[in-house]
């Protein structure tokens, strides 16, 4: 592939900051000068990456990844180092595929011409709620308490008793095989006709706020079902997404919690009375995939499913979803099997917050499950129950935690603290496999040398011209590519530092991640040409040790008289330069 030009790359990196663009993937907490975060490229259950803006890069401490801001959404998205780019142009205002002057980058648009036909029906939509047709479904949606702001807000609109959607794409050129493909449209017998009839029209959105759905809703008391929505297609794989993530991103940080519902409208209903950092996951039984999302918004996360016994089944399910990525959601059960939506009609504002500033930890919530589930006078049911937390008490790590909770649990069964403790001690602990440290190899002076050199070459023009002038070759293949790479970087640009360099790399992540670990070696910053003279010096007698040591290796196995005469001859110059 053909490289991207250095000047193209550096003038997006110039106006953008790593910290906004991995904010947008990733909760953060800043420490000191650097923030952290979850590392996503290993299995983090504590943040261990580290984000500089003073050096636009990022590093894990524990899997050592790191790079620059096009080198994070490269992996984290799984795209080519080029549509990275692209991405992070088009977040900040620029159409990298068009304005760029390297005419070989082309932005992926295989999706385009079904965003588009969603955005044209949506329109359609809205438009129509907008006129006498929609006047019973806004009468409809007002007696839900849902305004005009909230119409608005989430681009709520109408399908009509009619085939319009599929004559306004067809007339635009559209396939009717693809709005087939979509589920706009279906076909009976060569005639074509409209998905979505006589209903409220909810738009179900991606991460970027694209619509790429719909789910259709009764409201003049038809004898259908209650919702229709939209199948799955190229760009709508309903396990893959949570409704509102796009707009609750920046409510969830400056909250620094998420609320997960099931419905929609749950997150319009909330969305009434000001809570805005919510999402839904319309539905599903929370995927791997939607647990990856929740934990991209925040770590503070609540769960407030529906108050009925599916609701109940689904918050059992998320929480072992979520508590395998390292979460340790909240949970709100509501009473009386009420949905949040329900809730908030006829509790209001107060009676929700209240249950939000009250939501149960975890283990409240599942000691609650199994009390539910317990005749309190029959021994062995008490028995079959304490067994079955002593799993969940366990895994508590607060001492105060845990003496409370088996108090607590004493009192309510009438069996003593020591035995509840003891039952828990029993509980076979996980063999833990050891991980098997890694030998560390102490490097000699002679490899140190060249890292030292090499680091100082990141960020001195005198190691730079005295590596030019006086280093023949450097014995560590890695480094003396990197040292290769930053000399023809700095008869390009005349500079050097390691952030720009890194992006002169592109994506050649693993020369990349050492140059990173080479530049952070803590060594002091600045030096004086004769203690990098000193390290050539050093990495000049290593070359020559390890020539001497190949020359004798090759004598002792020569059998020919006359090469052994000549090797003979090159160890004894060898030793004379050794000896000066």
């Amino acid at each position: 592939m053909e490289k991207i030009p250095y000047e193209e790359i550096l003038k997006i990196q110039r106006k953008v900051n790593i910290v906004d663009i991995i904010a947008e993937y990733l909760p953060l907490e800043k420490k000191g000068k650097n923030y952290f975060a979850v590392c996503p490229f290993h299995d983090d259950h504590n943040p261990s990456m580290s984000i500089s803006p003073e050096k636009q890069i990022y590093t894990c401490f524990v899997c050592g990844a790191s790079g620059n801001v096009f080198n994070f959404v490269m992996n984290y998205e799984h795209i080519t180092f080029s549509e990275a780019i692209a991405k992070v142009a088009a977040k900040i205002g620029i159409d990298f595929a068009t304005n760029s002057s390297f005419k070989t980058i082309k932005k992926d648009d295989r999706y385009d011409k079904y965003y588009n036909m969603f955005s044209v029906t949506n329109k359609y939509y809205q438009n129509n709620i907008k006129t006498i047709y929609g006047k019973k479904a806004t009468d409809y949606l007002s007696k839900r308490n849902i305004t005009e702001e909230e119409i608005n807000e989430f681009g709520i609109g109408l399908s009509l008793n009619d085939n319009n959607v599929s004559k306004l794409l067809l007339s635009k050129g559209y396939d009717k095989n693809d709005i087939m493909l979509l589920g706009l449209c279906g076909d009976s017998g060569g005639f074509t006709y409209d998905t979505f009839k006589n209903r409220i029209m909810f738009p179900l959105f991606d991460t970027e706020g694209k619509v790429v759905g719909f789910s259709g809703r009764i409201y003049n008391n038809e004898k259908e079902s209650k919702y229709v929505n939209s199948k799955e297609s190229p760009v709508f794989k309903k396990g893959k997404l949570l409704y509102n993530f796009h707009r609750a991103l920046n409510y969830a940080r400056e909250k620094k919690q998420i609320i997960v519902v099931e419905g929609f409208m749950d997150v319009i209903r909330l969305y009434t009375i000001g809570i805005k950092n919510v999402v839904a996951t319309m539905g599903t039984a929370v995927t791997k995939e939607q647990a990856a999302l929740i934990r991209r918004l925040s770590k503070n996360v609540v769960l407030c499913f529906d108050g009925d016994k599916a609701g109940e089944k689904a918050t059992i399910s998320a929480l072992e979803e979520l508590e395998r990525i390292g979460l340790e959601p909240k949970v709100i059960r509501l009473e009386d099997n009420m949905d949040p939506d329900e809730y908030v009609l006829k509790k209001a504002k107060a009676g929700f917050d209240s249950h939000l500033k009250n939501a149960m930890t975890a283990l409240q919530f599942k000691l609650e499950q199994g009390r539910k589930k317990t005749d309190f006078n029959d021994y062995n049911e008490i028995s079959k129950y304490l067994n079955s937390v002593a799993k969940e008490l366990e895994k508590i790590d607060d001492p105060i935690v845990y003496e409370l909770t088996i108090k607590k649990l004493s009192k309510e069964t009438g069996v003593e603290f020591d035995t509840i403790n003891k039952l828990i001690s029993s509980i076979p602990k996980k063999e833990v496999k050891q991980k098997k440290e890694p030998k560390v190899y102490k490097k000699n002076k002679y490899e140190m040398a060249e890292e030292y050199l090499v680091h100082y070459m990141l960020r001195s023009k005198d190691a730079i011209l005295l590596y030019k002038d006086k280093v023949s070759y450097l014995t560590n293949k890695t480094l003396a590519l990197i040292a290769l790479k930053i000399l023809d970087f700095y008869e390009q640009n005349n500079y050097v530092n390691a952030t720009d360099f890194s992006l002169y790399l592109q994506d050649d992540d693993e020369l990349i991640k050492e140059v990173l670990r080479i530049d952070s070696i803590n060594i002091p910053s600045n030096v004086s040409k004769e203690v990098i003279l000193d390290y050539i010096n050093t990495i000049d007698e290593g070359i020559l040790k390890r020539e001497i040591k190949n020359t004798k290796d090759k004598i002792r196995g020569e059998t020919n008289v006359a090469k052994k005469v000549v090797l003979l001859e090159k160890l004894a110059t060898l030793k004379k330069k050794e000896c000066k």
